[in-house]
């Protein structure tokens, strides 16, 4: 049942466009799962201790409050789901705090405008440093991206080098869907006559030990890695593209991230970011 994979959204906002973007795609999301949605904002301490210095009280978050109040109240009675709003004050970095807030949740669908400067391509979005730090599903919605219905979902990984394919917080939200899933293997070796049967004996035995998926499979060669995989997914109208990040040693980590971080800032499409 869907209910048993998402029960509850979180969405944090900030008040900007990617984020306004993000939320109508939320509760689309929701009223098409059931879901309860929750508005998210976070004033930093450091913010409002000025406002308090300079105008004599804290007036953010009482206007903050306010405005969300009466966006998570139009949000319910437009599509007819259960929204509310949280706002906190908060010491901590906006990614920490998501993250803490997270618990409980079990997706956090959030806005990006892409990395539009030096700082942010290196540095990484607020979207990239969520999706770093969060236990839970990660849905990145670019900013010009609308809502559409999920039918096919692309998911990226070497499995070849991995020799496994993750699929434990995905693979309930394929047949939730009742989405389409291709496995686009990754990599930049050249092609060989001994890869390629490597490659078609993984192939058996991951759809062996994912029998409850459909899985299709696909493989792209190259050394541009996310503008690669950017490419395929808009070439083939993709409706998500979903990534795995997980625990690895450091200069493999490092790697693996700033693919995500990469095709975080390239995207036009939404992109599933799950951990295993």
């Amino acid at each position: 049942m869907i209910a048993e994979v998402m029960k509850k959204i979180l969405c944090p906002t900030d008040f900007s466009d990617a984020a306004f973007n993000a939320i109508a795609y939320a509760a689309k999301l929701a009223q098409s799962t059931g879901a309860e949605l929750i508005l998210y904002n976070v004033q930093s301490m450091t913010e409002q201790l000025v406002q308090k210095t300079i105008f004599g009280n804290a007036i953010t978050f009482s206007k903050v409050s306010e405005e969300l109040e009466e966006q998570s109240r139009e949000i319910a009675q437009i599509f007819k789901i259960s929204c509310y709003a949280e706002v906190e004050v908060s010491a901590s970095t906006l990614s920490n705090s998501i993250e803490r807030k997270a618990e409980g949740y079990d997706l956090i669908v959030i806005g990006t405008d892409g990395t539009d400067d030096l700082y942010s391509f290196f540095a990484g979005s607020n979207s990239y440093h969520v999706i770093r730090k969060s236990k839970i599903p990660v849905l990145v919605i670019p900013v010009e991206c609308g809502y559409s219905e999920i039918r096919h979902i692309v998911y990226a990984f070497n499995y070849l080098k991995e020799q496994s394919l993750p699929m434990e917080q995905l693979a309930p939200w394929v047949n939730t869907l009742h989405s389409e899933l291709s496995v686009l293997q990754v990599m930049e070796e050249a092609h060989s006559v001994e890869m390629e049967n490597e490659l078609k004996d993984l192939q058996f035995i991951i759809s062996a030990a994912h029998a409850d998926v459909k899985l299709n499979f696909d493989t792209i060669r190259s050394s541009e890695i996310p503008q690669s995989i950017n490419s395929y997914i808009l070439r083939n109208d993709i409706d998500i593209l979903a990534l795995c990040t997980h625990h690895k040693n450091f200069i493999e980590n490092i790697f693996h991230k700033s693919v995500i971080k990469n095709i975080s800032g390239l995207s036009t499409y939404p992109i599933f970011v799950f951990h295993h």
